[in-house]
């Protein structure tokens, strides 16, 4: 491994750097080692103005390389980054929904009981797939019907609601079981992977006919989206999906305009 990925790795770790984002920035990071190796005659602005160049396409990838990058040289070369890039323009996502009914068609499609919940608590609870792995036994308030969620994204906790209809099957599953184990155990007493989880639902999505391109977070962005239909407050939802800023939350608020739904297309 190379002595600066190791080093950003260990600078970011003991930041508190989430794990999913010190894999990102140190692959990015070796990517620019790469082509920095095989363009040593250019000077560093150009070079790491050309190595961005080269996600042009990807305005996402652009702006995390550049900021794994100036990352690198503030917390391991000690040094002001050699190129600025102020602003990268986002790209205006529209997040994917699933109607009830459709949810409800993919749920039928599951037998096991075990994943019927995983996948009940993604959208009942609006949690991401990182959340449901990571459920424990202490976390659940039968009582109150809410789920702590613990050192989620951002390292912050949140606590959100659990589904009535879910609370027999969730309190027969973990009937005598210890308060610090995990809710959802594989066979052999291990977490699930996301990769597991991931294919759980493909194949339960696959069966049920639908064509929309879904995902596990789809089942979160549709807990919000419905909750909005509601007539929920955004800051109420913006705290059960634990939302740093309203303004992330603002957009299922478009998803479910009722201007809209009161336009008729003139064909």
């Amino acid at each position: 491994m190379h002595k600066y990925i190791q080093n950003l790795r260990i600078e970011m770790k003991n930041r508190n750097y989430a794990a999913n984002s010190i894999k990102t920035y140190c692959s990015l990071l070796q990517q620019y080692l790469n082509f920095s190796d095989q363009n040593r005659q250019i000077n560093p602005a150009e070079r790491l103005k050309l190595f961005l160049f080269s996600f042009q396409d990807t305005v996402e990838q652009t702006r995390l390389s550049y900021q794994a990058i100036k990352l690198f040289y503030e917390l391991v070369l000690k040094k002001e980054c050699p190129y600025s890039l102020n602003r990268v323009k986002k790209r205006k996502r529209v997040p994917q929904t699933l109607s009830r009914q459709e949810i409800l068609s993919i749920l039928d499609t599951i037998p096991n009981k075990k994943h019927k919940l995983m996948m009940s608590f993604l959208y009942g609870s609006g949690l991401r797939l990182s959340e449901v792995i990571n459920i424990r036994v202490q976390d659940i308030n039968p009582i109150a019907n809410t789920l702590r969620v613990n050192n989620s994204k951002a390292h912050k906790d949140r606590i959100t609601i659990i589904s009535d209809h879910i609370l027999k099957d969730l309190l027969e599953l973990i009937k005598d079981r210890k308060a610090n184990s995990l809710v959802f155990e594989t066979i052999s007493g291990n977490k699930y992977s996301k990769r597991t989880v991931q294919l759980i639902f493909k194949k339960a999505l696959l069966k049920s006919g639908i064509k929309k391109k879904a995902t596990c977070h789809t089942l979160r962005h549709s807990f919000a989206t419905h909750l909005v239909d509601n007539g929920v407050d955004i800051r109420n939802i913006k705290t059960l999906l634990g939302h740093k800023s309203v303004n992330t939350t603002m957009i299922y608020l478009h998803l479910t305009d009722p201007v809209f739904k009161n336009i008729k297309s003139p064909l």
